[in-house]
């Protein structure tokens, strides 16, 4: 994880002015910061994603996907209830934690469906990175499955 984070924190947009950087940091995440996460979550975090949050902190991912505190809330019905909602993109489209492995999926904000996005927190970045960070892009091209908020 450790050199997936370090070629993310050196990657940088060129603009009209200096380059910015692709991720920008809000805030740092501690060991007591991860186990209030699991306390509200209701269990653990996979390794993949508490190691990126340790070394990464808060932040967004080339101004389009946000880690925040207030984004990691349990799914409570339907599929992948048991897992958790930990980032969301610039047009309010959730990411989550499926309860199995850490897979990740992609909730859109605009119908009630989903896409398994990858098997690992860590392939999700891989794949983001080798996108270049376009993460709308590649969620534009996902094939929609739908999804039943009710309990199942």
């Amino acid at each position: 994880m450790r050199a997936l984070a370090d070629r993310l924190q050196s990657a940088r947009r060129k603009g009209w002015f200096p380059s910015t950087p692709v991720f920008a940091r809000h805030a740092p995440v501690s060991q007591a910061d991860i186990a209030a996460l699991e306390f509200r979550l209701g269990g653990p975090i996979p390794e993949d994603l508490r190691s990126w949050l340790l070394i990464m902190g808060f932040g967004d991912i080339d101004q389009a996907l946000s880690f925040r505190s207030e984004w990691f809330q349990p799914v409570e019905s339907g599929q992948l209830r048991g897992g958790f909602r930990f980032a969301q993109d610039e047009l309010g489209n959730f990411y989550a934690s499926a309860p199995s492995a850490g897979s990740v999926a992609f909730f859109p904000r605009s119908e009630p469906a989903y896409a398994m996005l990858s098997p690992s927190f860590r392939n999700f970045l891989e794949e983001l990175e080798r996108r270049d960070y376009k993460i709308i892009e590649w969620v534009n091209s996902l094939e929609l499955t739908p999804y039943e908020w009710a309990a199942v």
